[in-house]
């Protein structure tokens, strides 16, 4: 059984509370850190650098929820309860550049995150819920493209529908890494509290775009690189070639700052 709603509106509704809560923990440390319209904003159209403090790219599956209904479901026969599913095809191109991405912010600083996203409900009414109570990727489950590697094989990603429990398919096994959306916000909450106190290179928003155009080669044409399109905004449109909705969190240099209040 396929969800309610469209990707698109669980991309957007995950997107705008992960960027609303993130943007939050940073300034209750302290931290001068703008989500990437305002960012934009500040920057203009001109020369002045703006530098990433943290870029959390997420990829949206849309489950199938497996019941009792589906009984030669090839999932059901293994899990035998109520689940959600989404595949992942470690073989396309578009996996193998989430996986070049998730290695590349990872050495440069670990200035961000990648991750599969998909909810683990289906019924519009739970989902119009979750949106409202600001819990939608609470009740979602987030996974690295590591967790499924490269070896061109097709993988499914279940969660039980009652205990939570998730395995990686087709040979069951537990993820080896946990990720949860509570996890996220306290890595996030342990590099605000010590932006200011560590000597933490961060790279600028340029070198930020000179990863994204390395790993979406062959994606598109010249196009990504439009100087008359302010730099955020490039940013954004590298993300959409790897089909990610971004949450970019960034700041002035320190000359640079606005004014507080604005």
């Amino acid at each position: 059984m396929d969800t309610d709603f469209s990707e698109f509106s669980f991309g957007y509704a995950a997107v705008r509370e992960a960027e609303s809560t993130l943007t939050a923990i940073y300034r209750s440390a302290g931290a001068p850190v703008l989500p990437s319209l305002v960012l934009e904003e500040q920057l203009g159209w001109d020369a002045k650098i703006g530098t990433v403090d943290y870029a959390l790219f997420l990829q949206f599956k849309r489950p199938t929820y497996i019941s009792r209904r589906h009984p030669h479901s090839p999932t059901w026969d293994q899990i035998g309860t109520p689940h959600y599913r989404f595949a992942v095809h470690t073989g396309e191109h578009q996996h193998q550049r989430l996986l070049e991405l998730e290695r590349d912010l990872a050495v440069e600083s670990q200035i961000g995150d990648v991750y599969y996203v998909a909810p683990c409900f289906h019924a519009q009414h739970d989902f119009d819920q979750a949106y409202l109570n600001g819990t939608v990727l609470e009740h979602s489950v987030i996974v690295p493209p590591s967790e499924f590697g490269a070896d061109g094989d097709t993988h499914h990603y279940v969660s039980d529908a009652h205990t939570g429990t998730q395995l990686v398919m087709s040979h069951p096994r537990a993820p080896r890494r946990h990720t949860d959306w509570t996890t996220i916000q306290r890595h996030i909450g342990r590099r605000a509290d010590t932006r200011g106190h560590t000597e933490i290179s961060r790279p600028n928003l340029f070198e930020l775009e000179e990863i994204l155009l390395r790993v979406t080669r062959g994606f598109a044409t010249g196009e990504r690189r439009d100087r008359q399109v302010p730099i955020t905004r490039r940013i954004d449109r590298l993300a959409t070639l790897m089909g990610c909705g971004l949450i970019l969190l960034g700041s002035l240099e320190d000359d640079q700052q606005p004014p507080q209040g604005q």
